[in-house]
């Protein structure tokens, strides 16, 4: 009888002992077609894969972007084929690297589980996507730099970066930093003179975002600021809700600043307080503030607290949080500056 054909590749062999003859068919042809068949890589398609693989057979897929495989000898075969990355498919199953090892791109020498080596610090490194996006809801640029956004077609709308050594900035519109329900949203601002006038005018403003309020949260501007008047003047703080238009949520009195001062300080506090949301959405105020307008630039004299009853003020649109101060006299010599303030959600 022949010998037993050949284990992977099952080439026929005829007898050992010489007796057979040589059959072109069988000897040559079939074990020539099974040689070449078995050269490299064999094409298939992903529903013609080889139904009985040697272990370590190798193929490619034509209808899958040309998918790699190896069969790793097992039964049943639909299940023994292990996928080989490559540069032209999509990688269609788990890469798992042992403990201690790296993915290294570019040639980082850092020994992070994933290093990445990036030609500028403004590199997109990692970027996530949901179906259908053309625009990231997260990317991390080499620099540490992260963006967030909605997605869609959305740009990040929101960033947290380090701006300078041992500074970390959020940076967007009305931009604020979340711990727990509390939004931290400070904003510092230039100073503003009012002068020459007898209208209500605005002299420190915090935006309140459309949304933002819960029932709970707290709102505050701290102002402070510098006076001066010729005669005898009176000056009048009152702040709003909604601009200089908006609802009135402390009035505080005319204070009569005494004759010729220019030397008047102050220094406001303004707080609400969101008791319910919604179109019909309350708040509840208080402000207080203190002054050396009375008898001596080294006199303070303390005006409030003032709080009142709940105000309705409609919370899912912006509002502006607004410190107002009134002359009772206009002249260009009467003026009153906010020198700075921060204005912040602290709850």
């Amino acid at each position: 009888m022949s010998d037993t054909p050949t284990s992977r590749l099952g080439l026929y062999k005829s007898k050992p002992d010489g007796s057979e003859q040589v059959s072109y068919t069988q000897d040559i042809g079939q074990n020539l077609d099974k040689l070449d068949l078995a050269a490299g890589f064999q094409a298939c398609t992903n529903s013609t894969r080889p139904s009985s693989p040697y272990s370590g057979k190798p193929i490619f897929e034509t209808d899958t972007g040309y998918r790699t495989f190896f069969s790793n000898g097992t039964a049943p075969a639909s299940a023994s084929w292990i996928e080989i990355p490559n540069g032209t498919a999509t990688f269609n199953s788990n890469l798992r690297l042992a403990t201690g090892r790296q993915l290294v791109i570019g040639g980082s020498t850092s020994a992070a589980n994933v290093a990445v080596l990036n030609a500028a610090t403004s590199d997109d490194v990692l970027s996530a996507r949901v179906t259908g996006d053309t625009q990231s809801r997260y990317l991390l640029e080499a620099d540490g730099a992260m963006s967030w956004g909605a997605g869609g077609s959305t740009s990040a709308d929101v960033s947290l970066s380090r701006p300078a050594a041992g500074r970390l900035a959020v940076t967007a519109t009305n931009a604020a930093f979340g711990i727990g329900s509390a939004y931290l949203r400070p904003i510092l601002s230039s100073a503003t003179t009012l002068a020459n006038s007898a209208a209500q005018t605005a002299i420190a403003t915090y935006t309140i975002p459309a949304g933002d309020a819960v029932a709970g949260a707290v709102y505050c501007i701290r102002a402070w600021g510098t006076l001066a008047v010729t005669g005898t003047p009176t000056m009048t703080f009152v702040c709003k809700l909604g601009g200089v238009a908006g609802a009135v949520m402390v009035a505080f009195p005319a204070v009569t600043v005494r004759s010729g001062a220019t030397d008047g300080t102050w220094d406001a506090e303004f707080y609400l307080a969101c008791a319910s949301t919604g179109v019909s959405g309350t708040w509840a105020p208080m402000a207080k503030y203190t002054h050396n307008w009375l008898t001596s630039a080294t006199t303070y004299t303390p005006v409030g607290p003032i709080t009142a009853a709940p105000v309705t003020r409609d919370t899912t649109v912006a509002s502006d949080m607004v410190l107002c101060a009134t002359w009772g006299t206009a002249s260009a010599s009467n003026t009153i500056t906010c020198r700075g303030f921060a204005g912040q959600r602290i709850a």
